[in-house]
């Protein structure tokens, strides 16, 4: 359970570090101080004079539009995608440089 909890946040830290521009300032406040300074619902509503459900609101939609944004532009998935082909071209070292060159483009 609580490795599930823990993926879930480094999930929602990687969309924000890619699409948080995207989204409005007081998302992008709610969201950080949530999930990278680590508030409480409770504390973040008192700080900003709204109700804890406001809060919840407010960070269940970010993260549905940060979804929805990898959906569609899909950039977390094409670095990874990029990343594990650059991990098997460096210990395939029979892949010449124009090959591995060739093979990255095909995949950008």
């Amino acid at each position: 359970m609580e490795d599930r909890i823990i993926e879930k946040r480094e999930e929602a830290t990687r969309l924000y570090e890619r699409y948080g521009s995207l989204l409005t300032t007081t998302q992008q406040e709610v969201f950080s101080d949530y999930y990278l300074y680590d508030l409480s619902l409770s504390e973040i509503a008192e700080n900003r004079g709204i109700s804890r459900a406001a809060i919840s609101d407010s960070l269940h939609k970010s993260m549905e539009k940060l979804g929805e944004f990898e959906a569609k532009l899909g950039l977390i998935k094409k670095e990874e995608e990029i990343k594990s082909l650059l991990e098997e071209l460096s210990s395939d070292s029979s892949k010449t440089k124009d090959e591995a060159l060739n093979i990255i483009k095909e995949n950008i």
